[in-house]
């Protein structure tokens, strides 16, 4: 019985080698890019407070809103945008309950300013 053995040239391992190195593998995505947070914001009123930063040029806000009092109002974050709209947060409800928030501007918009409003609840 013979027995055959493959043979590969050094130079076409080195090719392979460098092109599972360097070629993204199939099916696989770039991850997206990191957000840029810069500015603190804070504002408070009377249903409660909330605190974050602005991201990605005043396109995204990030932060927590927090709900300090037992009045049957839950308070949420409005984002005005520079398209004459706005955004609304998820509300923090019950006196010590907190909400993590993210607000996204359409394209072509970016937020001019944040205030404090609050739902019954």
């Amino acid at each position: 019985m013979s027995k055959r053995r493959l043979a590969v040239p050094g130079a076409a391992v080195a090719a392979l080698t460098l092109a599972a190195l360097f070629l993204p593998a199939v099916g696989a995505q770039a991850a997206p890019p990191a957000d840029s947070c810069t500015n603190n914001w804070s504002i408070d009123s009377g249903e409660g407070y909330a605190n974050g930063k602005w991201c990605n040029y005043d396109t995204k806000v990030v932060g927590t809103v927090h709900d300090t009092k037992a009045d049957g109002r839950c308070p949420y974050v409005r984002g005005r945008l520079s398209n004459g709209g706005y955004a609304d947060s998820d509300w923090a409800g019950g006196k010590g309950k907190s909400r993590a928030i993210t607000l996204r501007a359409p394209s072509g918009a970016r937020f001019t300013g944040l205030s404090m409003q609050y739902i019954s609840c």
